[in-house]
């Protein structure tokens, strides 16, 4: 690249005219231009006072556009963008030609708040003690149990949080106690209804009053869901659970 009386021209009169400092230099018949500029239109700029005073010269541009970093506050916020007016009714929406999508935002939402299941103790604490008895116990929301027994869909056990909740056991005629049999077809039935172990297969045996849980599960969660709702069962004096968990 050399530097001839045509690019110092140049090179001034960016300079007075524009108040670009730029490098102007002539290479290959070509005036190229080197450094850097505030703006795209410092940048064109450029560009033009060289057409005029190099008419038919090509021009090689190689000027970058530097980034330019608001120096105060006022400036920052007279450089903001314009902010979209948004419609603020149905009739102004309906007005531009837009559809109104529905909105169910006033609508009451009917669930356990996610704080109702904050623990209230470090997660290595494992003494039940701890726990206050005075506290409402708080069930999760869970899908209720749906059958589609004779062609119609039906809620096996309700809505209650669990469904051993509304469980009947019949007693025995003889002595209103509760009988083995009686006991084995209510804990299946609550098994079937509880949303935890509807999926599973159990089969349940009761001796004296004592449930044995039998059957394979895919995890000890299940087991240990299997015999909670067997436990809360009326009648039921202890849960033996003797299933084997494929898991383990």
């Amino acid at each position: 690249m050399a530097r001839t009386p045509l690019t110092d021209r140049i090179e001034r009169a960016l300079a007075e005219v524009a108040g670009l400092y730029v490098a102007v230099e002539e290479s290959d018949g070509a005036i190229v231009l080197a450094g850097r500029v505030e703006s795209p239109q410092a940048y064109t700029a450029a560009e033009d006072i060289v057409a005029q005073l190099a008419p038919g010269v090509r021009i090689d541009n190689t000027l970058e556009i530097e980034a330019h970093v608001p120096a105060s506050l006022a400036e920052l916020a007279a450089s903001e963008p314009t902010v979209l007016e948004l419609p603020h009714s149905g009739a102004e929406i309906r007005d531009e030609g837009a559809d109104i999508a529905p909105d169910f935002t006033d609508q009451r939402l009917e669930t356990t708040g996610i704080e109702d299941f904050a623990e209230p103790y470090p997660r290595d604490t494992k003494t039940v003690d701890l726990l206050d008895e005075t506290q409402d116990v708080v069930f999760a929301p869970t899908d209720p149990v749906i059958t589609t027994a004779s062609g119609n869909a039906a809620v096996l056990g309700g809505f209650a949080p669990t469904a051993v909740d509304e469980q009947e056991v019949a007693a025995s005629a003889e002595d209103r106690s509760y009988g083995d049999e009686a006991l084995a077809e209510a804990i299946q039935r609550a098994l079937r209804e509880d949303a935890a172990t509807a999926a599973l297969s159990i089969e349940v045996i009761v001796r004296n009053g004592i449930a044995h849980l039998r059957g394979t599960v895919e995890g000890l969660e299940d087991a240990d869901n299997a015999e909670a709702v067997a436990a809360r069962v009326p009648g039921v004096r202890d849960v033996r659970e003797e299933l084997r968990v494929r898991s383990v």
